[in-house]
């Protein structure tokens, strides 16, 4: 759930402000908003420091030290290596830089061979004229000198000649080109080249010795968030006169706590707690138990938080994603396979550090994908057991309706929510319209699509009502259709209601269309993942038929096409299962995942914290 928040105003003697602001990030309990935003000012030097830190860890922590190296840790402080770091890497830049080029000189000077370029200044410099020609293979008569030798064979049928005369020197134009001499010879060139590697791997070795010291720079640059942060609060205060005021957000339930610290640590502030108003927009802090509260990893990787005045539904999002993710995966085999590795490694991948939400949302998901696999009678695409039905062949018209219901139940979890955060008015009537109209369409579209609905309602049986024989789907469209019209948005002006009620349904009758539909993908999905397995299942069979390796081969290809099966159907569980509680879930509760993180003002321990 969310926790509900009290707004408040901490007042304090400017000369205390910094003993106040210390024992407050002791507390941990206050998401401060600066009540100057525009008066924020933090340091140069330490902005500059902690930029160059954040650099200098993102330059090492993309290195890979192989075990054996015989590497020894760089002595000095964290600001010294932070500097040598980027000096090594800004090194190791303009050494690739000019490596490049020196590389393209090379690729020039090579089709000189070993030219001695002192021996043909020397030559000028005793009045022998000489000329370096291109082209294809001639007489050496055709050239008019004393002396034409080919230097070297350039390219297919191309040729370099040097030509030496104490007179003037004539070729035939239209067949070869002169050339410049090359600045440097390519003995020059190549040293230089190889000086350069040499320096490159001088560059890249300091920086794995200096890798052997991130965990200090780690530490360092926490310091320096640390600092910055506190900069941040403390020059984003009100000050006037001799106080301070700083303002904030602190969890209902720990407001006494607050106080409390406040009273231990001998400082003295006032302290005022109010309740949000209509235009305030407090921090969202969910508190959920172990099950819901595994679904906190995802949310954030998505970059996804509940607005505060918006419902949580973290419980049913965790619940819908862990059952359209064994759709989606729809194998017992897969889930075993996933399964049992996480819990035998639980216990290391926590003292590595992973995140314990993390590690049960993936059992959760791994676990529900075992059981329904064992329910459809799939492990590795194949069927062992002499129960279970499948999503395909006889079974694909009942699988069609049964994803189709639970897309209407879903959708309707959504509606129920909403009613029940509604204000109890006539608008009520209105959101029970949409409920209405949501199951008719859900009856319509089993009609169009299996011939017929899931059976639990019957909604394509006909009623009569008023004298009038219709299909029951029908009726509840009408009705549906004058609740929306006249409730949406009440009005004593009828032709105003009727007028917002039409736009609704204008806008929203194929939405609820295409949202329903949306659901059928799970079992789209899990059929092409079984297909697939037993394509390459089949693939395999037929290898084994070859002689000596054949056992091998479908080995292999047993292997890797699950593995890529796997991988293939977990991108699924991203683009369709969490989509479907992300956009039609989420749309028709009229979720919008508009709000801002609690972030409370506190040290940052780094790999101190863990979350438990």
């Amino acid at each position: 759930m969310i926790t509900k928040m009290k707004k408040i105003l901490l007042a304090g003697k400017i000369e205390d402000r910094e003993r106040v602001l210390t024992v407050l990030r002791s507390t941990e309990l206050v998401h401060v908003d600066a009540a100057v935003p525009e008066k924020i000012k933090i340091p140069e030097a330490l902005s500059t420091e902690y930029e160059e830190c954040s650099e200098a860890l993102n330059i090492l922590s993309q290195l890979k030290v192989d075990g054996d190296d015989d590497l020894l840790e760089t002595p000095g402080t964290p600001t010294r290596l932070v500097e040598e770091t980027l000096t090594h890497h800004k090194a190791i830049s303009e050494l690739k830089t000019r490596l490049n080029v020196i590389d393209r000189e090379l690729e020039e000077v090579e089709k000189w061979g070993n030219v001695g370029l002192k021996d043909f200044e020397c030559l000028k410099q005793n009045g022998i004229n000489y000329v370096v020609l291109q082209g294809p293979k001639l007489n050496k008569e055709e050239i008019e000198a004393e002396c034409v030798e080919v230097l070297k064979t350039y390219r297919k049928n191309q040729f370099i000649y040097v030509c030496f005369s104490r007179k003037e020197i004539k070729y035939p134009e239209s067949q070869l080109i002169p050339l410049q001499l090359p600045k440097r010879e390519f003995a020059q060139v190549s040293d230089e080249r190889q000086n350069i590697v040499k320096s490159i791997q001088d560059n890249e070795h300091a920086l794995h010795c200096l890798k052997q010291r991130y965990a200090d720079i780690e530490a360092h640059f926490n310091k320096l968030g640390n600092k910055k942060t506190f900069k941040e609060v403390e020059t984003g205060v009100f000050c006037e006169d001799k106080l301070f005021v700083l303002t904030g957000w602190c969890p209902e339930n720990r407001m006494q706590q607050l106080q409390s610290n406040f009273e231990a640590a001998g400082v003295s502030v006032g302290i005022d707690f109010s309740d949000p108003e209509y235009d305030d927009v407090p921090p969202t802090k969910l508190e959920n138990g172990s099950f819901a509260s595994s679904l906190q990893p995802l949310l954030k990787f998505m970059g996804m938080t509940p607005g505060y005045y918006e419902p949580d539904t973290s419980v049913f999002f965790l619940a819908s994603l862990i059952i359209f993710a064994s759709f989606i995966l729809a194998d017992m085999g897969y889930g075993l396979l996933l399964t049992i590795p996480l819990i035998l490694s639980y216990k290391k991948l926590v003292k590595l550090g992973v995140d314990t939400r993390l590690l049960k949302l993936l059992i959760f998901i791994t676990t529900g994908t075992t059981i329904y696999g064992l329910l459809i009678n799939s492990v590795f695409g194949f069927e062992p057991f002499g129960f279970g039905f499948k999503p395909a062949s006889t079974d694909m018209l009942l699988w069609q309706q049964i994803c189709l219901f639970i897309g209407a139940i879903h959708l309707t979890l959504a509606h129920v929510i909403k009613i029940l955060g509604k204000p109890r008015n006539l608008s009520l009537l209105g959101e029970i319209g949409w409920l209405i109209f949501l199951w008719a369409m859900y009856g319509m579209l089993c009609t169009l699509i299996t011939g017929k609905d899931l059976g639990i309602f019957t909604f394509s049986q006909k009623v009569t009502l008023f004298g009038r024989d219709q299909i029951l789907y029908i009726w509840m469209f009408e009705f549906a259709a004058v609740l929306i019209m006249f409730f949406t948005k009440p009005s004593i002006n009828v032709f105003k209601s009727v007028g917002a009620g039409v736009g609704a349904l204008a806008s929203n009758a194929t939405n609820m269309f295409s949202d329903i539909l949306s659901y059928i993908r799970l079992w789209a999905v899990g059929l092409a993942g079984g297909k697939v397995a037993g394509a390459f299942n089949d693939i395999g069979s037929m290898a084994s038929s070859i002689p000596y390796v054949g056992v091998l081969i479908q080995i292999f290809i047993f292997v890797f096409g699950h593995i890529l099966n796997i991988i293939l159907s977990c991108i699924s569980i991203l683009a369709h299962a969490v989509r479907l509680n992300l956009l039609e879930f989420s749309n028709h509760l009229g979720l919008e995942w508009a709000g801002r993180e609690y972030e409370p003002f506190k040290e940052n321990r780094g790999k101190l914290e863990k979350v438990d």
